[in-house]
């Protein structure tokens, strides 16, 4: 819904579930491109079918897609190879739930003015589904909010069709994390407490009528898209089932066997999920059980990173079936993940684009999208960016490569020089330094020299391009008010 007409003429394929089919067919017109696969047509096809691979849980060979996606986007209009590395690893590192490297590389995009409309409100939803996943549902509604500020923002009447839709797709977006914060919070998973601590948003669950008759209006403006409607109804089936009307969860196993015959296999995993947290929430073991069953393997529960969800489902299941070891095992066990999710994940997210400034961005961001050799380049970059005297020609020694190949592999893959990555990485360890007392030297100018830069002018418009403010104005929003000087 928020591709170019390249890629839309798979979109009814798409909305009507069959990926493995659109994947396919996306892939055999690249192949019929030949040597003429660059450009646009190129880069849509090769994007979309990485993101089809994914929900068919084929990460290694989507990853493959998006950097053929990077070459392909070499003729594209300026600062466009930026954007699409950045929203590629983004949906990379949200399948793998590396959640900081996909909240970052989200916000990137949204504030790319080489961006496009539909990519800035794809990567807003991207950021939702990101807070989302943490917990952190009130950052997740207001990069939802901007992505509607955004579409109401614009005038052009040339662009009013796509516009609807994509007034359509955050909506959605809006109505699917609604139902899974309502699911999560019920009273009777109270314990569930990855959820329960979200007190800033405590008071914004949504009311079940009303979620309802928001479902049964998306529903109405997708009618003949089988993917949408069948995923609606299920929603709204499981609210039902939170209202007590529980009659209508015979009917999963059948969502989830038209899951599998489209060949949805991470959706189908997450559905499982979900229907497992209504199942236990309304007392029905048996439900439960079934739907973990295909669980048994580690290899079953998809990508291995923060499955702690699932450790809860076990806990709650053993606890309803009296054993009580096999609880406090499952329990614990998803305790310490969660914990371990939050102090590692949560460092490097940050709000939503409508606050200034950007976060820094993890260093395997970039290793993700630089090919192997590249990469030792890219981390000696970090590991030296302190040094005022560090140039291109040394990191290309350092490697065995010429600083042709240095400057061409960063600008083909990262979108960027690599004095470009150096000056972005150096400002971002600045404003770092500026946000934290502890980090802060006696003036501006002394905590950007321990960055490698010690020129006022140079610090002052590479700030402002990175982050549409002066230090100045970094320092006057740090609580308590700092006491710098320029």
């Amino acid at each position: 819904m928020t591709r170019s007409s390249t890629a839309r003429d798979l979109l009814p394929m798409v909305l009507d579930g069959r990926a493995q089919q659109a994947a396919s067919l996306a892939l055999a017109t690249l192949d019929g491109m030949g040597a003429t696969r660059h450009g646009e047509p190129a880069v849509e096809l090769s994007s979309l079918a990485a993101d089809l691979l994914l929900a068919q849980d084929c990460a290694e060979d989507a990853e493959d897609l998006y950097r053929q996606a990077l070459v392909a986007a070499a003729t594209s209009p300026r600062g466009q190879v930026r954007v699409i590395s950045c929203r590629n690893i983004g949906m990379l590192s949200l399948y793998q739930r590396r959640y900081g490297a996909a909240a970052n590389s989200f916000q990137r995009v949204t504030e790319d003015d080489a961006a496009t409309l539909a990519q800035q409100v794809e990567a807003l939803a991207g950021m939702a589904l990101t807070h989302h996943a943490l917990g952190r549902n009130e950052l997740a509604t207001q990069a939802l909010d901007e992505a509607a500020a955004r579409l109401d923002g614009t005038s052009a009447d040339g662009l009013m069709p796509a516009v609807a839709s994509l007034r359509l797709f955050v909506r959605v977006v809006r109505a699917e994390l609604a139902v899974q914060y309502t699911i999560r919070t019920s009273g009777a998973l109270a314990d569930h407490v990855f959820w329960q601590s979200d007190t800033v948003y405590a008071g914004a669950r949504r009311d079940e009528s009303g979620l309802l008759g928001e479902l049964n209006a998306c529903q109405a403006a997708a009618v003949g898209h089988a993917l949408l409607s069948e995923r609606l109804a299920q929603l709204a089936m499981l609210v039902r089932a939170g209202m007590g009307q529980t009659r209508g969860l015979a009917a999963v196993h059948d969502h989830l066997a038209w899951l599998r015959r489209m060949h949805l296999a991470a959706p189908e995993r997450e559905a499982r999920l979900e229907c497992a947290l209504v199942a236990i929430a309304t007392n029905q073991p048996g439900l439960a059980r079934s739907l973990l069953e295909p669980f048994g393997t580690r290899q079953d529960e998809g990508p291995q990173r923060w499955n702690f969800e699932l450790s809860y489902c076990r806990a709650k299941l053993c606890e309803m079936t009296g054993q009580s070891e096999e609880c406090h095992r499952h329990y614990q066990r998803y305790a310490l993940e969660s914990a371990r999710c939050l102090r590692s994940e949560t460092q490097t997210v940050a709000p939503v684009a409508a606050t200034k400034g950007r976060v820094a961005e993890t260093r395997d961001e970039a290793e993700l999208a630089l090919p192997a050799k590249y990469r030792r380049a890219y981390r000696y970059l970090l590991s030296q960016m302190d040094r005022a005297d560090l140039s291109v020609r040394e990191i290309a020694e350092h490697i065995g490569v010429t600083e042709r190949a240095v400057q061409s592999a960063f600008r083909t893959h990262l979108g960027m020089t690599p004095v470009e990555v150096l000056r972005r990485c150096r400002v971002e360890r600045i404003r770092d330094d500026l946000l934290s007392a502890e980090g802060c030297g006696p003036t501006v100018i002394e905590t950007a020299a321990r960055w490698g830069i010690r020129n006022r002018s140079t610090l002052v418009s590479s700030y402002r391009k990175h982050f549409r403010e002066t230090p100045a104005d970094t320092l006057a929003r740090r609580e308590p008010p700092a006491a710098l000087h320029a």
